[in-house]
């Protein structure tokens, strides 16, 4: 009986813990998205100052949920996005406006891919 106990609480800290980690990505790729997202329609209207900003932030929040998202994620994803969104700042820094464009529609795909990848579908199982 007692194995029992002990394998009903394991399947409780498991089912907890996924459930962190999706609610916790989704929060993550949401703030993200809108950050990139801010990024690009500013630079779009030709307001390098608040895109260099915003593109600052999705920097440095990446980093703050990197720490989170590395324990239960792949890396390669995760550096490929961190790859992506440290050249944003330099882009808009030297007037890239094009690279710094395709990046950012680059960045939202990878971010978008992290939210769906945690997913517990038929396709992400099997």
């Amino acid at each position: 009986m007692k194995r029992m106990w002990a394998v009903l609480i394991l399947l409780v800290l498991m089912l907890a813990a996924c459930g962190f980690g999706i609610s916790h990505t989704r929060k993550i790729t949401s703030e993200m998205t809108q950050t990139v997202s801010e990024a690009k329609q500013a630079q779009e209207r030709g307001d390098t100052a608040a895109a260099y900003r915003l593109s600052k932030k999705a920097v440095t929040d990446w980093q703050n949920a990197h720490r989170v998202l590395c324990v239960f994620m792949v890396h390669s994803q995760l550096a490929e996005l961190d790859q992506t969104l440290s050249v944003l700042p330099e882009l808009c820094r030297n007037g890239a406006k094009d690279s710094f464009l395709s990046e950012c529609d680059r960045g939202l795909m990878l971010i978008s891919s992290l939210n769906e990848s945690e997913i517990p579908n038929v396709e992400n199982i099997f």
